[in-house]
């Protein structure tokens, strides 16, 4: 299958100014470039079974009958590929009807032939071809000892031998990326995470249920050298840091042990640690910094005295709380202002990104090769997508407590998101409520979605936009 044209519809997802992304080893990042990444999956589909357990035992089940409102998206699901999305009592009266005709074949299609985005790259950023990348990643997974820093690993205390074999793969990709001249996480982002689904079906570890998928993240950054900074401090050493906004490309990686489902955060500028800013690459999000309390004043990312900074400068997309409470502080923290189109930029548009990186790493638009597409030039201004504080404490409960069941509900909304952007146009503005388990899409309007964002009227989404 081949990638779409890019859709003209003066819009371009997932991407901003420039290249360089956030370097490995510094805390002077540059900016990097979100393309949508990668995803992927074994042809075993995790399943799409409608129960999933809460955390006292209990199953919930997902809701059987449409909400009697029409002011919602239905999704007319022809071929069983949306799951629990999938509505069987439209409304007559509604217009808002979103019909799928992709089958699960051909959403796994559009997670593997990702690999043409970096592609278009290796005469000028990277040193090797993809082939040959992916040709190295297996030499360094096959003899991981022989390959990666074992010192520096049994100094943060990480066993290459005694490891999941996913993890042991995913360092053996950024291992290869990196001796390609992979040296930012904005670079990485568009060779790591793309290439991976096709490393997996060339390879063919045996894995199941492995993906790769991009995390916008958010990290420190000297204020001085960047364009945008948000929440600068002070450290006692007289250095100053500043908020890097949503510019910081790590990855989830999720896949299943076991039968359980494991997921991780990881940085794709290292295969060990990116040192000095967040040490071990690949974590659980509650080891992560990303995760640090903001009720702590400084947390120290290399154990010596310079090493400190603040616990406000680091936050993915779906670190719901922390993040929240960061876009509500007065010091705008996080940096949001409204784009190009007029929508003041929140939270809930990382989320949305971020659930679409689950689904196809080179995005809506569907840009073949960087054809038509001005890297230089590029910003993302699409319509604002508004998150329930329900739905985003639902996500954040999966990240924390992985469920299988629940990891395909997230996929599930994914897939809707593409849905809805790829009929609707990426200027549609919109809403997310419910939970993972039973979720809703509301259509909105810009200016809603400024006034529940300055108001941070999150627990009054539905009353705000349905009335």
């Amino acid at each position: 299958m081949r990638r779409r044209g890019f859709l003209r519809t003066g819009l371009v997802t997932g991407l901003s100014i420039g290249l360089a992304g956030c370097n490995a080893n510094t805390d002077d990042p540059s900016d990097s470039a979100t393309s949508t990444p990668p995803t992927q999956e074994s042809d075993e589909q995790i399943s799409q079974e409608t129960v999933t357990q809460q955390e006292d035992g209990t199953e919930e089940q997902p809701t059987e009958e449409a909400p009697t409102t029409s002011n919602r998206y239905f999704f007319k699901d022809e071929t069983g590929a949306l799951g629990h999305l999938a509505d069987d009592n439209i409304p007559d009266n509604s217009n808002h009807v979103i019909t799928n005709e992709m089958t699960d074949a051909e959403f796994r299609e559009m997670q593997r032939n990702d690999r043409q985005y970096p592609e278009g790259l290796e005469q000028g950023q990277i040193t090797m071809s993809v082939d040959k990348m992916i040709t190295r990643a297996e030499e360094i997974y096959q003899k991981p000892t022989e390959h990666l820093d074992t010192e520096r690993a049994e100094t943060l205390g990480v066993n290459l031998t005694d490891e999941d074999d996913e993890i042991t793969f995913t360092r053996a990709l950024i291992k290869a990326s990196q001796e390609a001249g992979v040296d930012s996480s904005g670079l990485a982002n568009i060779v790591v995470a793309n290439i991976a689904e096709d490393a997996i079906n060339q390879i063919q570890p045996g894995f199941n249920g492995y993906k790769l998928s991009t995390l916008p993240a958010t990290e420190a950054i000297d204020p001085a050298s960047q364009g945008h900074a948000g929440g600068v401090r002070e450290t006692e050493f007289g250095d100053e840091y500043g908020n890097s906004g949503f510019r910081h490309m790590p990855a989830l990686l999720q896949y299943q042990k076991n039968g359980e489902t494991q997921l991780k955060y990881a940085e794709q500028t290292d295969a060990i640690d990116v040192r000095p800013i967040l040490k071990h690459a690949i974590r659980d999000p509650e080891n992560s910094i990303y995760r640090a309390s903001l009720d702590q004043e400084t947390v120290n990312t290399t154990g010596g005295g310079r090493g400190i900074r603040f616990p406000e400068h680091y936050v993915t997309a779906l670190d719901y709380t922390k993040a929240r409470e960061l876009e509500a502080s007065e010091e705008n923290v996080l940096g949001f202002e409204k784009n190009g189109s007029g929508t003041l930029v929140g939270l809930g548009d990382q989320i949305d990104e971020a659930l679409r990186h689950l689904i196809d790493d080179m995005g809506v638009t569907g840009y073949n090769n960087n054809e038509d597409l001005d890297l230089e030039t590029a910003r993302p201004d699409w319509g604002g997508t508004i998150v329930s504080e329900e739905f985003g404490d639902s996500l954040e409960n999966h990240i924390t407590n992985p469920d299988s069941k629940v990891r395909q509900y997230t996929e599930n909304v994914g897939r809707g998101l593409y849905l809805i952007r790829n009929e609707m146009g990426m200027s549609t503005s919109l809403a997310l409520i419910g939970t993972l388990a039973n979720p809703e899409f509301l259509p909105t309007d810009q200016d809603t979605v400024n006034q529940i964002r300055r108001k941070q009227a999150y627990d009054e989404v539905r009353e705000r936009i349905v009335g």
